[in-house]
């Protein structure tokens, strides 16, 4: 399996629900810091014009979104196999 990559900046409390769920699942994943102001933040723009953190990308299945809760649903949905959220 290819690594989950999550774009995040500490400070988002949206952003820490997808980690939280991430660690729980066990799921290995690249995190990309990219708040506000940072030059990182040109790499999210070109993953995904006009979105914003948290922002999840899935090589293995060629997912993509925006919205955390959406975000740990798909997690879950995904990965959770046996596992119950606690979100």
């Amino acid at each position: 399996d290819k690594l989950l990559v999550l774009y995040n900046y500490e400070g988002n409390q949206f952003a820490r629900l997808v980690r939280e769920a991430l660690c729980e699942l066990e799921l290995p994943y690249q995190l990309v810091n990219c708040g506000k102001g940072s030059p990182r933040r040109e790499l999210l723009r070109d993953v995904a014009p006009g979105a914003s953190v948290p922002y999840l990308l899935d090589p293995n299945t060629g997912a993509s979104m925006g919205e955390s809760e959406e975000i740990v649903a798909y997690l879950f949905k995904t990965y959770g196999v046996g596992v119950v959220s606690s979100a």
